[in-house]
C-alpha cells in the first residue's frame, strides 16, 4: 500500500488504516502530513488576514516547525498518559495518524477561497473552527483506533493537555497579577 492509498484509507477506512500504519510506521508521510496541514493553515489564514505573523517565509517556516514540534509534543504526552493508564500502542504510529488528520485543514483553503469570494469576513471563524473540530475529531479517532479506547476516553484523553495549558496558563496569569497587585500596594504604602 502507498502512501495516497494509506491517505486515502485513513479518511475512508480508518480501522485499515491505523493497521497498516500499526505495521508499517511511515513517519517521513506523517511528517509531510503535517507539513501540508501547516502550510494550508498558513496559506489560509493570510488569505483571510488572520495571520499573526507577516507573510514571508521566515514566518511560514516558524508556522511549519511550530505544527511538528507541537504535533511531536502531543502525541509524546498523550502516549504517556495512555502508557500510564494500561492501554498499549505505538507512538510513532500515532504521530502518523495526527499527521493524517492534520490534512483536514487542507480544506481550510478553499473555504476561505469561497468565503472571500462572496461574503467579506462572516464565515470565516465558522470556517476556521469548524476544520478544527473536524482535525480534533479525526485525532480522537485515532487515539482509538492506535490504544482500542472508547470514544469517551479518547475525547477526554485528547483534551487533558489542552486544560493543562490552559490552567497553567491561568495559574500563571494569576500570579502575575498577583505580582503586580503587590508592587501597587508597596508603592502606594
Amino acid at each position: 500500500m502507498n502512501g495516497l492509498e494509506l491517505i486515502y484509507d485513513f479518511f475512508e477506512d480508518h480501522v485499515r488504516a491505523a493497521s497498516a500504519v500499526r505495521e508499517r510506521r511511515p513517519i517521513a508521510l506523517g511528517v509531510l502530513c503535517f507539513l501540508i496541514g501547516g502550510l494550508s493553515v498558513f496559506a489560509a489564514q493570510a488569505l483571510s488576514y488572520r495571520l499573526l505573523l507577516s507573510v514571508s517565509w521566515s514566518s511560514c517556516a516558524l508556522l511549519l516547525l511550530w505544527k511538528l514540534a507541537a504535533g511531536f509534543l502531543l502525541v509524546a504526552v498523550l502516549h504517556l498518559l495512555l502508557e500510564m493508564g494500561g492501554r498499549q500502542g505505538s507512538a510513532a504510529g500515532l504521530f502518523v495518524l495526527f499527521g493524517f488528520s492534520e490534512l483536514a485543514w487542507a480544506l481550510a483553503l478553499p473555504l476561505v477561497m469561497l468565503a472571500r469570494l462572496f461574503s467579506p469576513l462572516w464565515p470565516l471563524t465558522a470556517i476556521f473552527l469548524g476544520v478544527t473540530f473536524w482535525s480534533f475529531l479525526l485525532k480522537a479517532r485515532s487515539l482509538q483506533d492506535s490504544y482500542q479506547i472508547s470514544a469517551g476516553r479518547a475525547w477526554m484523553t485528547l483534551a487533558l493537555p489542552y486544560l493543562g495549558m490552559a490552567a497553567l496558563g491561568l495559574a500563571l496569569a494569576s500570579l502575575a497579577l498577583l505580582s503586580l497587585a503587590l508592587h501597587l500596594f508597596k508603592i502606594w504604602h
